[in-house]
C-alpha cells in the first residue's frame, strides 16, 4: 500500500545481505525515499481535501479523531463516518547500462503498482455532561509491492505486504466552549509476509535461492489531544500518538540456491522480529475568516529515528550451506540485523476551504512530507 501522490515513496537500498531474512523484511519497510515512509495518512475525506492542513485542529466530522480524539467533543448525538481511499502507486526501475554499477545480471526494468483501498470507519455517541464516546478502525501504515522475478533488485525483495489494522476506543470531553480533551487507547494489529532471492553459485535468476518470511502480532498504544479556541472562530489543535512496539512472531522458509532452477527441500525454522513504529506530536491551527471561508494549517512531527534497524532471531539455526560430501553446514545463522538509520521528520501542510452552500465546501491544500531515510542510505 501507498499514499496518495505525496507519498510516491519506494526506494531501496542495494542491501546484498537481504538473502538473510533480516535484511528481508527491512527491504520492505525501508520504502519511502519520498514522503512519510509506509504511514497512511488516508483517514478522512475532508481532511484529505485540504492536503491534511489542519487535521490537528480540525472538528467538521468525526473522522478528524484519528488526528486528535478532542474533535469527538464537538459532534452531537451518535454519528457514524466510512471512509475509502483507492491508493494507486507505482514505482519502476530501469537501467540505461545493464552493466554499470549492477553486480548481479537480471531484468534491468521492472515496475510494482499495487493498487490497494483503503478503509477507515468512525463511531461516536453521547455519554451526557459534555463526554462523547468514539471508536475508530483504520489502516494506520501499510504497503504492498510485487516485482518480477528475475528483476535485478530481487536480493533486496520480490514481494512485500505489511499490513496494519487499528482499533481505537476514545473519550471526550468538553471542559467549557473554548476547550475540549480526548484520549484513546489503540489495540493494533500488524501483518507482514515478504520474499526475495538468495544469490546462488551461478549468481543469475535461473540459479538464485529463496527466502520467505512471515509474522503477525497485536500490540497497544495511546493517543491524547486537545483543542482550544482563544477567541471565536480560531482553533488550535494539539495532538500525541504514542509509538506502537510489534513483536512480531511467524517463520522464515529458505529454500538454498543451487547450480540449476531450485529443487533443493526449504527450512521452515521459527523466529521473532521487533518492528518499532513511531509516535507523533501534531499541532494545527483552524481559522475562520467571515462565513465562507477557513484557512488553516498544520506541522506534524513524527520519530522514525526508532526505526533504526531490524533484528529477526531464529528458533533454530538457517544453514546457508551445506558440504556437498557431508551434508552439514557449512555457515549457518542465528539471528539477523539490518541498519536503516531512518530520521525524524516534519509534515508541513497548509490549506483553505470555502463554503458553497449548507452541502457543499470546495477544499485546497498544499503539503510537504519529508523522507525518513537519508542520503546515506538511499540508493
Amino acid at each position: 500500500m501507498r499514499n496518495d501522490s505525496s507519498d510516491g515513496r519506494f526506494t531501496r537500498r542495494r542491501a546484498w545481505q537481504a538473502a538473510l531474512p533480516g535484511a528481508l523484511l527491512m527491504s520492505a519497510l525501508s520504502g519511502g525515499a519520498q514522503g512519510a515512509a509506509f504511514a497512511l495518512k488516508e483517514q478522512s475525506a475532508a481532511a484529505l481535501g485540504n492536503a491534511f492542513a489542519g487535521a490537528t485542529a480540525g472538528a467538521e466530522d468525526i473522522s478528524y479523531s484519528f488526528f486528535n480524539p478532542a474533535a469527538l467533543a464537538y459532534g452531537t448525538g451518535t454519528e457514524i463516518s466510512l471512509v475509502g481511499s483507492l491508493i494507486l502507486p507505482q514505482f519502476e526501475y530501469a537501467s540505461d547500462n545493464p552493466t554499470t554499477g549492477l553486480p548481479y545480471p537480471g531484468a534491468h526494468h521492472s515496475k510494482s503498482d499495487q493498487g490497494a483501498f483503503v478503509p477507515a470507519a468512525f463511531v461516536a455517541r453521547d455519554l451526557g455532561e459534555g463526554l462523547r464516546l468514539g471508536l475508530s478502525v483504520t489502516v494506520p501504515y501499510g504497503l504492498e509491492t510485487d516485482y518480477v522475478r528475475r528483476w535485478v533488485g530481487r536480493y533486496d525483495a520480490i514481494n512485500t505486504d505489511l499490513l496494519t489494522v487499528d482499533i481505537n476506543p476514545a473519550l471526550a470531553w468538553r471542559v467549557s466552549p473554548r476547550l475540549a480533551l480526548g484520549i484513546g487507547l489503540s489495540a493494533q494489529y500488524a501483518d507482514a509476509s515478504l520474499s526475495s532471492a538468495v544469490p546462488g553459485a551461478g549468481i543469475t535468476p535461473d540459479t538464485d535461492g529463496k527466502i520467505q518470511v512471515e509474522g503477525d502480532d497485536w500490540t497497544y498504544g495511546f493517543n491524547l489531544g486537545l483543542l482550544y479556541e482563544p477567541v471565536a472562530g480560531t482553533r488550535l489543535g494539539l495532538a500525541y500518538r504514542s509509538r506502537i512496539s510489534h513483536e512480531l512472531s511467524g517463520h522464515a522458509r529458505y529454500t538454498p540456491a543451487g547450480l540449476g532452477p531450485v529443487t533443493a527441500d526449504p527450512q521452515k525454522v521459527g523466529g521473532t522480529a521487533k518492528l518499532e513504529l513511531p509516535e507523533t506530536v501534531g499541532l494545527g491551527l483552524h481559522q475562520d475568516i467571515g462565513p465562507r471561508w477557513s484557512v488553516m494549517a498544520d506541522a506534524t512531527w513524527t520519530r522514525w529515528s526508532r526505526f533504526d534497524e531490524l533484528r529477526i532471531r531464529f528458533a533454530d539455526d538457517i544453514a546457508l550451506a551445506t558440504d556437498p560430501v557431508t551434508g552439514l553446514p557449512i555457515s549457518a545463522i542465528s539471528e539477523s540485523v539490518d541498519e536503516y538509520n531512518w530520521q525524524d521528520t516534519w509534515f508541513l501542510a497548509v490549506g483553505a476551504s470555502y463554503r458553497v452552500n449548507e452541502r457543499w465546501t470546495l477544499r485546497g491544500g498544499l503539503a510537504h512530507d519529508e523522507s525518513p531515510v537519508s542520503t546515506c542510505c538511499r540508493t
